[in-house]
């Protein structure tokens, strides 16, 4: 097809369109005459793997890139989401730029940014002209990802992060929802922590993936690990009490998230689930020696609160919660014998007989016989039955809204 047989294509129409393809932001930094040389592109990309290569499209006619061609090596730096205002820095051209920037230089002289997701030490390999841009193809020489942070993300011209599908913070009317029906839930657990001295919680969910620590209160000498707003994955085995009262699509949805996906392992929560629920309450049992592994999940719930996750990171932190489930296992706990319980979770039912939140106990004190673990069991059963019979009388207004607003946002 020659020039006058082409589709004009209105400039405008053109980048509407393209603006609906999200592009990672990245930093390409060299050093010219003893200065580095650095410019924002929104066009880099893995070309090929067998040799390494990638590109990156300049627009013709920058003059930072006529600076930056210049370059005996190249770093290609990707920012992470909350770079921002290092790339508006780097964006201006200006010779002062570098200035306040942290930076080293790489093995091979290019300045590497710091707190950038990945780096690629490259070089040019060649140049092509393609329209009002330039095709730069460039020999990787070296690549790292030192910071598994989400990166900083172009959209429809703004700049903003990424969130991974379930993974995903709920915005503040939705926070201040849930905080609001488990407030009903204050005055239950500050008793608990104070009379057991220990860390007591009220979570609520605030959607079909997640809950949230609405409420906590410490007694004795627990400490806080679990701020309020933070986020809890129902991802098997977590949140076995909230999901073993729920409606069948809420357990099915958890069921969904069992990995591996085995029957035989999806049967066995199932069987789980059932026994959660014909007894009212969950456990997790730490064991002898298992004091690691229980931290192990504290910090792989604590990354997937932090809303930073990468996916990769995402399928490690749901690899740790599936290496951990034997901390859940069912038992009967009887008199005699001593316990080191990491958790215990019931659930409290709303007016419409669906599960409104759970209350939970947590810091408890190792080594306890069997007749202490089933009285704090039946500490909490009686704090969720107080709460239970707030939400039908002077909360009941709060589980409407709640209810209200899970149906309009969350429909199954």
């Amino acid at each position: 097809m020659d020039t006058a047989e082409r589709t004009l294509i209105d400039p405008t129409h053109f980048r509407e369109v393209m603006g609906h393809y999200p592009t990672g932001v990245a930093v390409v930094t060299g050093v010219v005459d003893g200065e580095p040389v650095g410019m924002v592109v929104g066009t880099f990309s893995s070309v090929s793997m067998d040799p390494p290569l990638v590109a990156f499209m300049p627009q013709v006619g920058s003059r930072t890139w006529d600076r930056l061609t210049l370059a005996p090596a190249l770093c290609v730096n990707v920012l992470a989401h909350d770079q921002l205002e290092l790339c508006r820095t780097m964006a201006v051209p200006r010779p002062d730029k570098f200035d306040g920037v942290d930076w080293v230089p790489s093995t091979l002289g290019a300045p590497v940014l710091t707190d950038a997701v990945a780096h690629v030490h490259c070089r040019q390999q060649s140049v092509v002209e393609a329209g009002d841009h330039w095709i730069v193809l460039c020999a990787v020489e070296g690549m790292e990802v030192t910071r598994p942070a989400t990166p900083l993300l172009f959209f429809q011209g703004g700049y903003g992060g990424f969130s991974p599908a379930g993974m995903a913070a709920k915005a503040d009317a939705e926070l201040i929802t849930a905080v609001r029906l488990g407030d009903r839930a204050r005055p239950q657990v500050e008793r608990l922590a104070s009379r057991l001295e220990c860390e007591a919680a009220a979570l609520v969910a605030i959607s079909p993936d997640e809950l949230t620590t609405a409420v906590s209160a410490y007694g004795g000498s627990a400490t806080m690990v679990e701020p309020l707003g933070q986020r809890v994955p129902l991802i098997p085995p977590i949140g076995e009490a909230y999901v073993a009262g729920a409606a069948p699509e809420v357990v099915e949805r958890w069921l969904a998230k069992v990995g591996p996906n085995e029957p035989g392992l999806v049967e066995c929560y199932r069987s789980r689930l059932a026994a959660v629920a014909e007894r009212g309450v969950a456990l997790s049992m730490v064991g002898p020696g298992a004091r690691s592994d229980y931290q192990r999940l504290h910090e792989a719930l604590a990354e997937y609160a932090s809303g930073e996750l990468t996916p990769a990171r995402e399928r490690a932190v749901r690899t740790v919660l599936a290496q951990t489930r034997h901390f859940f296992d069912e038992l009967d706990v009887l008199p005699d014998e001593t316990y080191d319980v990491g958790a215990v979770v019931v659930p409290v039912h709303g007016p419409d007989g669906r599960v409104a939140m759970v209350l939970r106990i947590t810091q408890l004190p190792a080594g306890m016989p069997g007749r202490v673990v089933n009285g704090w069991i039946e500490e909490l059963r009686t704090a969720a039955g107080c709460v239970e019979r707030d939400l039908v009388g002077r909360g009941a207004q709060q589980a409407s809204d709640y209810r209200d607003w899970w149906e309009a946002d969350f429909p199954m």
